[in-house]
Parts: C-alpha cells; sequence; structure tokens
C-alpha cells in the first residue's frame, strides 16, 4: 500500500490514535480510564483491513494467495518482536527482581503467539496486577491478533468459495461476531476480575469479526473510491460520531466495569468501525487523520505498541516511584517513541521494501563500509551486541518461577480455606468485642494508634480482595480464629453479595471488615447496601486503598464520606499508614510484604478496637 495516499495516511493517523491511548492509559493517567479501548480499535482495524486485502486478492485473481499473505504478515511482525524480545530479556534480566519471575515462559508463549492463554494459565491479571510488572504482558494482544492472522485466511477462503453475495458473506461472520461478544456477557461475573473475558480469543474476537464483516460490505477499495457527495458527506457523519463514541468511552469507561463486558463493548467496536471507513475514504475524516504529525506516529504504531511496555515495566520494577512526577512520565513515552522510530528506520521498513535477500545484502554493503572506515565502533557494536544476547539468554535460563507475592498470595488463600468451615452465628452483634487493653506493638513499625481496646479473630468476618489475602497468614497470627473470605480481583460492587451469603449462612459476625476498591471505582449505594446488609448490630470497618492507579482517590474519597454517613462505621487508615513504610511494600506499590502483611493486621486491630 503506498503511504503517500491520503487514505493509506488517514489509517495510519487512526492507528496513531489507538497506540497514543494504549501507551497513556499504560502511565496510568487518570483523566484516560477507558485508554485500554485503543486495543480494540486496533483489532477492529485489523480485521476491517486483513480482510479487504484478502477479498480483494480473491476478486481479482480469483484465488487467496495465502502463503504470500503469511510471508508478509511474518516479514511484517516477527523480526522486530525478536529485537524487541531479545532487548527485554537483557533489560530484565539487568534490572532483576520479581520482573524476572517466569520470563522464560512468557518468551516461549510470545515467540508461539500464545501469551493471552498463556497469562490466563497464571491468573495475570490486566487490571489488578499484583507483584512486579511483568514485562512482556502487552503481547496477549498481539497474540489474539496472529491467532487471526492464522485461522481467517482459511475460514475467509472456505466462506468465499460457497457464498458468492457480500451482503450474505458479510452477515454470516456477523453471527461469530455477535456469538463472541454474547460468550464475553455470559461468562463474566460482575464484581470479579475480567481477565477471562478480556485476554480469551473466543471472548474478545468479535472485534476483529465484527471489522471483517465491514470489510466484506464496504472495503477499503470502494470506501475509498466514492465520490459522490452524499456518500462522502455519509461516511463523514459515521466516522465523526464513531470518534465521539469512542472518545466518551476513552474518557468515561473504567476496564472494571462489568458494563463493558456485558454489552458496552459493541457500541464501542460499532463506533471504531465507522471510524475506520471514515479514515479510509476520500472525506474530510481521512484528511485530518492523515495530519503528518499522526501518519508517521501511525506507521510507527507497531514498534511503539512493541517498545512502550517492556521500557515502562522496567523502569517501574527498577524505581517505583519513576512515573510519580510528570516529567519522568514524559520521559518514559518518548523512549518508546525513540526506539520504535530507530527499528523502523534501520529493521522494519527496508525489510519489507527490500526483502529478506535484499536487506542482508544491504545490511553486508553497511558493515563492509563501516568496517573499512570505523573497525573499532563495528568491533565494539558486535560485541555489545552479543554481550546483550549472552545477558538475555542467561537471565530467561535462570528466570525463576513462581515465588515472592504469587507465593504469598497461594498461602494466603491457603488460609482462607483451611478456616473457611462454618462458624456458629454471631453472639454478641451488639455489644462491645472484648474490655480495653493496649493492642500489641511488637514485629515491625508503629501504627502511630496508641492503646486500644483488643479484639479477638472470633469476632470478625472479613471480605477482601488479593490485598487482603496477602495478609492473610498475618491476620490469623494476630487475631485467631478469624473468618476471612478474600478473592483475587474482587471489586467492592461484589461485596453485598457476599455478605448477603455470609449472613443467610449464620456467618457474618459483630465485625464486619471491608478490604475492597484496590481493583476498581466504589459507589456510594453499593457502601449503603454493605452497611443496611451488616445490621445496625455490626461494627463495619473499611479499609482504604493503596493503590497507584486512577481511581486511588476517588475511592477513598467515596469510602471517608460513606463512614462520615453511616456512624456505625470506621475507615481503617492503611494508606496512611502504609505511607510512611513504602518499603513494606512489594514491587507493585499495592501489596504489603510480609512484614507489611503485619502491619496491616495491625492497623486493621487498631482502627476496629477504636471504633467500638
Amino acid at each position: 500500500m503506498n503511504t503517500q495516499h491520503p487514505r493509506a495516511q488517514g489509517l495510519d493517523g487512526l492507528r496513531a490514535l489507538a497506540v497514543t491511548a494504549v501507551v497513556v492509559y499504560h502511565v496510568h493517567a487518570p483523566w484516560l480510564p477507558g485508554g485500554f479501548l485503543g486495543v480494540d480499535l486496533f483489532f477492529v482495524l485489523s480485521g476491517y483491513l486483513i480482510t479487504s486485502l484478502l477479498a480483494a486478492d480473491r476478486r481479482r485473481g480469483g484465488r487467496l494467495r495465502l502463503v504470500a499473505f503469511w510471508r508478509r504478515r511474518a516479514l511484517r511482525l516477527l523480526p522486530v518482536l525478536w529485537l524487541v524480545l531479545a532487548v527485554t530479556a537483557c533489560a530484565a534480566t539487568l534490572v532483576g527482581g520479581d520482573g524476572r519471575r517466569d520470563l522464560r515462559g512468557a518468551v516461549a508463549a510470545a515467540l508461539t503467539y500464545r501469551s493471552n492463554w498463556w497469562q490466563l494459565g497464571r491468573h495475570d491479571m490486566y487490571f489488578a496486577q499484583f507483584g512486579a510488572e511483568p514485562p512482556l504482558r502487552h503481547l496477549w494482544s498481539l497474540a489474539v491478533e496472529e491467532q487471526f492472522y492464522v485461522a481467517w485466511p482459511l475460514l475467509l477462503w472456505a466462506l468465499m468459495a460457497v457464498v458468492r453475495r457480500q451482503w450474505a458473506q458479510a452477515a454470516i461472520v456477523a453471527v461469530p461476531a455477535a456469538a463472541s461478544f454474547t460468550a464475553m456477557a455470559l461468562l463474566h461475573v460482575p464484581g470479579t476480575d475480567p481477565s477471562r473475558v478480556y485476554y480469551g480469543t473466543d471472548t474478545h474476537g468479535g472485534a476483529l469479526l465484527l471489522g471483517a464483516a465491514v470489510a466484506l460490505v464496504l472495503p477499503l477499495s470502494r470506501a475509498g473510491t466514492m465520490r459522490r457527495a452524499g456518500y462522502v458527506r455519509a461516511i463523514d457523519g459515521l466516522g465523526v460520531a464513531g470518534l465521539a463514541v469512542l472518545t466518551g468511552a476513552a474518557l468515561l469507561v473504567s476496564g472494571t466495569s462489568a458494563l463493558v463486558y456485558r454489552g458496552g463493548l459493541v457500541p464501542v467496536c460499532l463506533a471504531a468501525a465507522a471510524l475506520t471507513v471514515a479514515a479510509g475514504g476520500p472525506g474530510r475524516v481521512a484528511r485530518l487523520l492523515g495530519w503528518r504529525p499522526l501518519a508517521w506516529t501511525g506507521r510507527r504504531s507497531y514498534g511503539i505498541y512493541l517498545w512502550h511496555w517492556p521500557v515502562l515495566a522496567c523502569l517501574v520494577n527498577a524505581a517505583p516511584e519513576v512515573l510519580s512526577s510528570p516529567f519522568a512520565r514524559c520521559a518514559a513515552l518518548t523512549l518508546p517513541v525513540a526506539l520504535a522510530a530507530l527499528s523502523y528506520r534501520v529493521l522494519e521498513e527496508p525489510l519489507l521494501r527490500l526483502g529478506v535477500r535484499g536487506y542482508a545484502e544491504l545490511c553486508s554493503t553497511f558493515l563492509r563500509r563501516a568496517w573499512g572506515a570505523r573497525p573499532r565502533l563495528v568491533l565494539g557494536a558486535a560485541a555489545a551486541g552479543v554481550a546483550m544476547a549472552c545477558v538475555g539468554y542467561v537471565g530467561v535460563l535462570r528466570a525463576p518461577s513462581g515465588g515472592g507475592l504469587q507465593s504469598q498470595i497461594a498461602s494466603g488463600e491457603r488460609v482462607v480455606a483451611a478456616a473457611s468451615a462454618p462458624v456458629s452465628p454471631t453472639a454478641r452483634p451488639a455489644e462491645p468485642l472484648r474490655a480495653l487493653r493496649p493492642a500489641r506493638q511488637e514485629d515491625g513499625p508503629d501504627t502511630g494508634t496508641g492503646g486500644v481496646p483488643e479484639v479477638t479473630g472470633a469476632d470478625i468476618t472479613a471480605v477482601g480482595d488479593s490485598v487482603m489475602l496477602a495478609s492473610a497468614d498475618a491476620l490469623q497470627e494476630l487475631l485467631p480464629g478469624i473468618a476471612v473470605d478474600a478473592v483475587v480481583g474482587r471489586q467492592m460492587s461484589a461485596a453485598p453479595q457476599v455478605l448477603e451469603r455470609l449472613r443467610d449462612a449464620g456467618r457474618l459476625r459483630g465485625v464486619v471488615v471491608v478490604g475492597l476498591g484496590t481493583n476498581g471505582d466504589v459507589t456510594r449505594e453499593t457502601l449503603d447496601r454493605v452497611v443496611r446488609i451488616a445490621g445496625p448490630g455490626r461494627l463495619v470497618a473499611f479499609v482504604d486503598v493503596q493503590a497507584p492507579r486512577s481511581w486511588e482517590a476517588r475511592v477513598n474519597s467515596a469510602l471517608r464520606e460513606g463512614v462520615r454517613e453511616h456512624p456505625g462505621s470506621v475507615l481503617v487508615p492503611w494508606r496512611a499508614v502504609i505511607a510512611g513504610h513504602p518499603q513494606l511494600l512489594w514491587g507493585d506499590r499495592i501489596h504489603p510484604r510480609p512484614e507489611g502483611a503485619r502491619l496491616y493486621a495491625r492497623t486493621l486491630s487498631a482502627a476496629v478496637g477504636a471504633g467500638i
């Protein structure tokens, strides 16, 4: 495709918007909570372009040249991916820490384009990650696309061989697209981690198939040649409407919202399809998206996407506070763009233009000339490349598996399972739980609460997420007999249902601790329901949130307001306490290390005792 054609530049501009949204989202910009939807824009665009090109090939020559298609896809995708994997493995090894964990499995999954299923198998959560940032987590979306690139041409070949009419072909393709969106809606459980439906090819492939269905009705070749004023205005109108929907969703939608997975992704993808057609047309939308800086960025969008997450992950794993300042964020955004521009200049563009043999000859000629002019520089560069490859290779081979925070949470899950036997109904729902005596202060930093009533575990039911799971051992040690019901990825919206279940089973004790909010926003209505379910005879303790995420401030503000509105509740000031001891948190700055878990347990006990 001629990259200078206005049509192509419009599509490049669309790629630029998509990758910019994703990158900004990944630096935890609070003003763009829906930036992750840029991936779905990529999916729709990929399905549309690939199907347009394949269908045009079939109609022009009477057959699909599948081998040529796959060869070009491999030439476009694989070399720069291999380069990113090599550099990332080296960087992650040098940074060290928990970021190296499971690196071997991540590299193997990336090389075979099954990262999404591998990450699901190890319970990696996209929206509620715990522990160090995995430097290759972003490759899940490339795995979904590559799986589509392998299977879809074969299915399209069979479809076009049997069905001749384009509208009929599109209608048939729309059926599995609808089935995918339906499966996403049915499999997602509100209030729980959405990783299963977000990572799954079966549940997130609807965007690719929707783009393919649109291409069968209005392919790129036809959209770009429509010249009648009425058609152009209609396409531009759809494009503007699509852009408005996508912008609104990016500014308002959260990745932890059940609305996204229960049908909300459908209008987003339809908007993406409308904007894609407009970007490929001859109208004003295509010209605006063809603005040179946008087009320049879009042509390098694949490299930007590949480089940005490893850069961010390695920086955060090396210095957890690196993204706390606007200057550091700008620097973290600039480096991936520079790396993408370099890899595009020396690898992607010449390789696609010249082919493997031509590119090899170009490299050979360049090296001969460089050796003749500056042999020491060539030797130094070769030595540096070999050293990088060796460090990365050794790092991948010796990368630890599991352990760290994952082991701590697994231990917490065992504690929860062992203590999950039914207990007797609440004995003293409205009475003081214990006589006053100073809380224990051994084994860690002082919480600054002074002498408070002691609360025993037999009085407490605690409902939480992975932060509470990481602290489950310490909670049982300080408060023997505490009933903990905690699940990784749980959100506050799930609390009413969990508490109703425990209450109906006679397992809700005199003190109800709710440690949720790490994984998404908290609404006032949910807090009101929690207090109503607990009833006037129980003390409800809400644990505030330490999580460098866009929703942290909103969650803590909602919790403070909720406690002020409900006299029978107290706030556990976890964020204020742990702020003075950041070394007691794991690299994600969310989950407490073992010593931090003991501080968590003491903070909870002190706050509950003070609230009685």
